[in-house]
């Protein structure tokens, strides 16, 4: 008997899932299956046969799989929302025409798939790992998954953080023993093993707080609820470049009509997952070129930054458009595929990556002009030309043409321009950084990000910046601040501290200073970093060891990185716009290669069989020390968000349940259609505002008559936080200017309204 094919399996699901999303009654576990199949499972699984045109290993294919599918469910989105309006449809956006599109999404892709790789073969058991290998590594991750999201839970709840910081360990246990089996692990097992402690990572942080928490998803989650309510993604009414990005509007929207999970769930889960395979693109990227070993510590660099915990999973537009980065990336090094395969996919990539977010799309055309300048000096360099020639002889012309970033260009003018009308925010960049260029004595301060350069000047203090506020404030309101205020100006908050610890009281017992010690540590991590990746891309050119052979196209897009990174420190208009650590985190899908490398040439002066053990000890410690798991065992240092109910973060994204009360006894009992409040406290309660706007409680900006907002830091520490020129400045509110000039109305635990 003749068995079906893998493609018909796969099309009779997809049938199967499409008709359980058009049922009256669905039972609700039935629909989540049925809606994540359809907009990621089949095209998933269709892509990556697809990418055996672009990508010759199985992870690499999985992971172009899966950055296409995602794509796919925002273009069958998007046509949805606009082929149905022209048939009178006001509400395209329902779970009956998404999962109609998406089954032809599905058999659009099995007849490409058909014609680029002929018949598939039967069904068959999938090759299955050997359990020795997989068991390990299975275990400690679930173990470690499974920790990070009881120990989230259980800060949500008022308890303390010692599961969070014991998850922390784990994942650590989990990378170690991926470095100790190296060897015995295929690639297939030590991907599973980054993507489970990457999985680990996202979740401590993005599983906090009962409701919205963090900086740009509470826009995010907000314009997803609009596009919700609506049934229809329509940006002209808001011309706002967060708009723009299908990734936080169609694409969540998608996801929430066929699978029936709640917002919450895809902001705070689904989209967190999504991400994390983003690492695993980075240890196959390097695998292409280098041994496993190394290809892990390139992953373990980028797992390790900051950024990559502490924000990513509150920028759900850029999570996305990294993923698709990281895949464009993948198909840029595969040296094995055909080049004009690959050249096609990072094309149709960086579309995707336009239709996502706007700055990655704006940083990744200045990575590749400056990269194309790079490629050019090293070709007429006698010398690089020779260097690098050696290392990838087939490499005669750069994989990056000049008509890519064309159209990388066109594509990103027509949706910021003629499309969403959202190019006001690059317009507004532009003017800004050309100013700064040509009245160097009107230059804006840069971003305090930029102190952490080993190239950067002095960095401005925190007073410096407050002074530099209240100046800008005088200067827009037009009047000298109150008479209240006078007597109180306001003062920089000194950053708070977590208390030693036993072992950290044990430590300073013996004359160690460990606030000092843990302040170095972080500086010394971040100078390290760069130290390395110069080193890195120093050593490609000079050394001659064999066990490295980047590709001509992967220097050049480091060299391009860099590029943009010492633009940021020159312009400081970019630097407040873009963020230079989010650049750096950006621009790691091409240094984590270089980092790693340069770890173990920085280690050249010990034998042999010890560099590698001795990097993979280094790279470990970063790890511990940057999570903040060193710091939070030995205490001394400010609290951070995924170990504490305390520190900055939790101060101004932590949504409390006494703030939204508050809120809603304002809605009931005045008619005031403009609170004010500190920026942070109206961003945290956006989503229940509908996006009213409201104005800031800087004591110079309170109007009389208005209603005032304290927020939970501000009622509980009596401080607030602004935002201004790219940094975080908290200041000492003086309450007693509230006292004077107007009246308690509401007080609870944690928030007070003054009329």
């Amino acid at each position: 008997m003749m068995l079906p094919s893998q493609r018909t399996v796969v099309l009779g699901t997809v049938l199967a899932a499409g008709l359980v999303e058009l049922l009256p009654w669905r039972p609700a576990v039935l629909v989540t299956v049925a809606g994540l199949w359809l907009v990621l499972g089949a095209p998933a699984w269709l892509c990556r046969r697809i990418s055996t045109r672009v990508a010759s290993t199985r992870e690499a294919q999985w992971l172009l799989g899966l950055g296409f599918a995602v794509l796919a469910a925002m273009v069958a989105a998007l046509a949805v929302n606009t082929v149905l309006p022209w048939f009178g449809v006001s509400r395209p956006l329902t779970a009956a025409s998404l999962a109609v599109a998406q089954t032809l999404t599905a058999a659009a892709l099995a007849v490409v798939d058909r014609r680029l790789t002929g018949t598939s073969p039967p069904v068959r058991a999938p090759r299955l790992m050997p359990v020795r290998d997989v068991a390990p590594v299975a275990v400690l991750g679930l173990l470690a998954l499974t920790v990070a999201i009881a120990g989230a839970i259980r800060l949500n709840n008022g308890f303390t953080g010692a599961t969070s910081l014991v998850a922390l360990f784990l994942v650590a246990a989990l990378l170690g023993l991926l470095f100790v089996q190296a060897d015995r692990y295929g690639d297939g097992v030590l991907a599973c093993g980054i993507l489970c402690a990457a999985t680990a990572l996202l979740l401590l942080t993005s599983l906090r707080g009962w409701f919205v928490t963090g900086h740009d998803i509470q826009r995010e989650y907000l314009l997803f609820q609009l596009t919700s309510a609506k049934g229809h993604w329509d940006v002209s009414g808001d011309p706002d470049a967060y708009q723009a990005c299908l990734s936080i509007t169609l694409l969540p929207a998608s996801l929430a009509q066929l699978t029936g999970l709640p917002g919450l769930a895809i902001f705070k889960v689904v989209l967190p997952m999504l991400f994390a395979a983003a690492p695993v693109a980075v240890y196959r990227t390097t695998r292409n070129l280098t041994s496993k070993r190394i290809s892990l510590l390139a992953a373990t660099y980028f797992l390790a930054f900051p950024t990559f915990f502490t924000d990513m999973p509150f920028l759900g537009r850029q999570e996305i458009a990294f993923l698709l980065l990281g895949c464009a990336v993948l198909a840029l090094s595969d040296r094995t595929a055909p080049r004009r395969a690959r050249r096609i996919a990072f094309t149709v990539l960086f579309a995707g990556i336009v239709l996502s977010h706007y700055s990655t799309t704006y940083v990744l055309i200045g990575v590749l002009l400056l990269g194309k300048l790079a490629s050019g000096v090293i070709r007429v360099v006698p010398p690089l030309r020779r260097r690098l020639a050696e290392r990838a002889p087939k490499e005669a012309t750069d994989f990056v043409a000049w008509p890519m970033i064309g159209v990388a260009v066109l594509c990103s003018a027509l949706w910021t321009g003629p499309v969403t009308g959202t190019w006001h925010q690059l317009q507004h960049t532009a003017a800004a950084t050309a100013q700064g260029l040509f009245h160097p004595d009107q230059v804006q301060r840069g971003s305090s990000d930029t102190a952490y350069s080993i190239f950067s000047s002095a960095r401005v203090s925190p007073q410096q910046r407050l002074l530099d506020y209240a100046e800008s404030t005088r200067a827009s309101t037009g009047s000298a601040p109150p008479l209240a205020l006078r007597a109180a100006a306001t003062q920089v908050a000194p950053p708070s501290k977590l208390p030693l610890t036993a072992a950290g009281s044990a430590l300073d017992q013996l004359g160690l200073d460990v606030p000092r010690i843990n302040a170095l540590l972080r500086t010394w991590c971040a100078d390290g970093l760069q130290v390395l990746l110069l080193l890195g891309l120093a050593g490609t050119l000079v050394a001659t060891a064999t066990v490295f052979r980047p590709t001509h196209d992967l220097f050049v897009l480091a060299a391009g990185g860099l590029g943009v990174l010492a633009a940021e420190l020159a312009l400081p208009q970019l630097s407040v716009d873009y963020g230079l650590l989010r650049t750096f985190q950006q621009g790691l899908f091409g240094f984590a290669p270089f980092i790693a490398m340069g770890s173990v040439w920085a280690l050249s002066w010990l034998r042999k069989r010890w560099r590698m053990p001795a990097a993979t000890a280094v790279a470990l410690l970063l790890f511990l020390d940057l999570t903040g798991a060193l710091p939070r065992l030995f205490g001394g240092y400010p609290a951070q968000l995924q170990l504490d109910n305390a520190g900055q973060y939790y101060d101004i994204y932590y949504a409390h349940p006494q703030e939204r009360a508050a809120l809603a006894w304002l809605e009931q009992h005045t008619a005031a259609q403009r609170i004010q409040s500190d920026r942070y406290t109206l961003s945290r309660l956006q989503t229940l505002l509908d996006g009213r706007p409201g104005d800031d409680i800087y004591p110079p900006l309170v109007r009389p008559g208005s209603f005032v907002l304290l927020g939970y830091p501000a009622v509980r520490k009596g401080e607030v936080t602004v935002f201004y020129q790219g940094d975080l400045v908290t200041y000492r509110y003086p309450l007693q200017f509230l006292d004077a000039t107007k009246n308690k109305v509401y007080s609870s635990n944690g928030t007070s309204v003054y009329r």
